[in-house]
C-alpha cells in the first residue's frame, strides 16, 4: 500500500477498534478489512499470544506491555512478511494500545463517577444527622434521622437500628413506608438472624431471601412484605455497640456493593451515636464532621485526581505516537484527553460543600475569590483578614457563602452583583474575638433566602460553630445576610462557653 493509502486504512481500522465497547469485539471485523486490504487469503489478530503452525504464521504484537498476535498464512512471500513486519505491525500495535487505553480510561471514569456520587450522597446524609446533634435535637429525632438517611443512601423501603445487648438486640429506631410498624422496642435473639454474623465478627452481611429463613426476625421481615437485607456493625470506643439494618421489598437480590455502602456509612453513624450518649459538646461534633469532610477530600484529591492524571499522561503519549496523517486519531485522542479535565467540574457538582484545595492550601479570603471568579453572578470580595483563621472558622464561613451564592445563581438569574465582606472585630464584653462575614446582592434578582428553606440548614450550621446568622429584606430591596462565628472555636475554651448553652 502507498503511504496515503495506509493512512486512509488505518483510520477506517482506529474508527472501527475505538467505536466498540470491548476492542476485542472489532477484532474480527478489523482482521477481514486487513485481509482484504493487503490481497491475503486471511489475516487474524488475537489479542493474546496466539502460536503458529503450518499453515499460519504469528507475528508477535504488543499493547501495553501485553503479548497479541497477528496470524497470516506461512506461505507469504518474503517481501510481504516484511512489509507486514515493518509497517503494518507497528501501526496495529499502537491502536490496540490505544483502544485498551481508552476503554480503560473510560471504564475508570465511570467507575469514579459513581463512586463519588455515593461517597457525597454518604457525606451529606452525615452532614445532615450532626446538624440534629449540634442543634440540641432531642436523641430520639437524632436516631431517627440515621435511619432515615440509611434508607436513603441505599434507596431502601426500611431501616432498623439496633442496640445490641446480652438478652438480644433491640430496635432503638426505625423507618419505613407510611403506615407500616417499625418494630421500636422489639427484642430479637442474634441466633439466625442477619445480625448474627455482624454481632459475632463484627463484619457486613446480608441475607437475599428470606423465604426459608426462621426465626422471629424472619417471620416478622416476611409478615410486614420485605425480602431481602443487608447489615453492618456500628463500634463505639472500640466495642460493638449495634448494628444499622437496611431491607428491600422487592423480590431481587440487594445492590451490589451495598454491605461495603453501609459498613461506610455506619463508620459515620457510630461517631453521631457516640455523641448522643455522651452529650459532647457542639465543638466535638463540629470536628467529627470535619475528619469525615477531611476524609472524602483525600479520596477525591489524593486518589482519583493522581489517577486521572496519569490516564492523561498515558493518552497524550499515545497521541504523539500517531502519525500526522491520521489527523482523525489524534482529533479523537486529543478530546479524550480534554474531556479529563472536565471530570473535575463534574467532581465540584457532584460534591459542592466538601473544602476545595485553595480553603486548605491557602485559606478563606483565596477561596472566596477563587470562589467568586467561578460565580455567574459577579461578585465583589472585600480584602478580609490577611491572617489564617482556625481550619473550622474557615470552613464554615466558606459552606455559608457558597450555599448564599448558588441559591442566589439558581433563585435570582437576573442578579447584577452580589458583595461580600469580611471582617474581624472583637466584643470587648464578652472578650471574643468574630469573623463577621456579611453577603449582600443588589436586589434585582427576586431571591428571597429568608424564605427559603436553606435558612435552616444554615441557622443550624452557623449555630453549631457558636455562631449567629441574621438576615434581612426590606420590602423590594436588597437581601442581607450576615454570621458571625467565634475564632476560638477549635479551644477547649469554647467547649466551656458552650456548656450551658446545651
Amino acid at each position: 500500500m502507498e503511504a496515503y493509502q495506509e493512512a486512509d486504512f488505518l483510520a477506517v481500522l482506529s474508527r472501527l477498534i475505538l467505536s466498540a465497547d470491548d476492542p476485542r469485539s472489532a477484532l474480527p471485523e478489523v482482521s477481514r478489512r486487513l485481509a482484504r486490504e493487503l490481497r491475503l487469503p486471511f489475516a487474524v489478530i488475537e489479542f493474546d499470544s496466539v502460536p503458529g503452525d503450518e499453515r499460519r504464521v504469528a507475528l508477535p504484537l504488543r499493547h501495553r506491555s501485553r503479548p497479541g498476535t497477528l496470524l497470516v498464512p506461512a506461505d507469504l512471500p518474503g517481501p510481504t512478511l516484511q512489509r507486514l513486519r515493518e509497517r503494518v505491525l507497528p501501526q496495529l500495535e499502537m491502536l490496540l494500545a490505544v483502544a485498551t487505553e481508552y476503554k480503560a480510561m473510560a471504564e475508570f471514569v465511570r467507575t469514579s463517577r459513581d463512586e463519588l456520587h455515593d461517597l457525597a450522597s454518604e457525606q451529606a446524609g452525615l452532614r445532615r444527622v450532626a446538624v440534629l446533634v449540634a442543634s440540641g435535637a432531642p436523641p430520639a429525632d437524632v436516631l431517627a434521622g440515621v435511619v432515615a438517611e440509611a434508607a436513603a443512601l441505599l434507596d431502601a423501603d426500611a431501616t432498623r437500628l439496633m442496640r445490641y445487648e446480652t438478652a438480644g438486640s433491640v430496635v432503638l429506631a426505625g423507618y419505613g413506608k407510611p403506615g407500616t410498624e417499625t418494630w421500636l422496642g422489639r427484642r430479637f435473639q442474634v441466633e439466625g438472624d442477619v445480625t448474627e454474623p455482624v454481632l459475632r465478627a463484627f463484619r457486613p452481611a446480608r441475607v437475599d431471601s428470606y423465604n426459608d429463613r426462621s426465626g422471629a426476625f424472619a417471620a416478622l421481615v416476611r409478615r410486614d412484605g420485605y425480602n431481602a437485607s443487608v447489615a453492618a456493625p456500628i463500634t463505639v470506643g472500640g466495642r460493638l455497640w449495634g448494628c444499622l439494618v437496611v431491607l428491600w421489598s422487592r423480590r431481587e437480590p440487594p445492590p451490589p456493593g451495598a454491605e461495603k455502602r453501609l459498613a461506610q456509612f455506619a463508620k459515620g453513624v457510630a461517631a453521631t451515636v457516640a455523641n448522643v450518649e455522651s452529650g459532647a459538646s457542639r465543638a466535638r461534633i463540629v470536628h467529627d464532621v470535619e475528619e469525615g469532610r477531611r476524609r472524602f477530600e483525600h479520596d477525591v484529591h489524593d486518589v482519583v485526581q493522581q489517577r486521572l492524571v496519569s490516564l492523561g499522561l498515558e493518552l497524550r503519549a499515545a497521541e504523539a505516537l500517531v502519525p500526522d496523517e491520521l489527523d482523525e486519531l489524534k482529533a479523537r485522542l486529543s478530546h479524550t484527553v480534554e474531556g479529563l479535565t472536565s471530570v473535575f467540574e463534574v467532581l465540584q457538582e457532584m460534591t459542592r460543600g466538601i473544602h476545595p484545595a485553595i480553603l486548605t492550601q491557602s485559606g478563606l479570603m483565596p477561596a472566596l475569590r477563587a470562589l467568586a471568579r467561578r460565580s455567574a453572578v459577579p461578585v465583589t470580595i472585600s480584602p478580609g483578614p490577611e491572617h489564617r483563621l482556625p481550619p473550622s472558622v474557615e470552613v464554615a464561613a466558606y459552606g455559608v457563602v457558597c450555599e448564599v451564592l448558588a441559591y442566589v445563581t439558581e433563585d435570582a438569574p437576573h442578579a447584577s452583583s452580589i458583595n461580600v465582606d469580611v471582617a474581624i472585630t472583637v466584643d470587648d464584653a464578652a472578650r471574643r474575638e468574630f469573623l463577621v462575614v456579611s453577603v449582600r446582592d443588589d436586589g434585582a434578582g427576586g431571591a428571597d433566602l429568608a424564605h427559603g428553606t436553606e435558612l435552616v440548614g444554615l441557622t443550624d450550621w452557623v449555630e453549631a460553630h457558636g455562631g449567629r446568622l441574621q438576615i434581612s429584606r426590606p420590602a423590594g430591596g436588597a437581601t442581607s445576610l450576615c454570621i458571625m462565628i467565634p475564632t476560638d472555636i477549635d479551644s477547649g475554651r469554647f467547649d466551656l462557653a458552650l456548656a450551658g448553652v446545651d
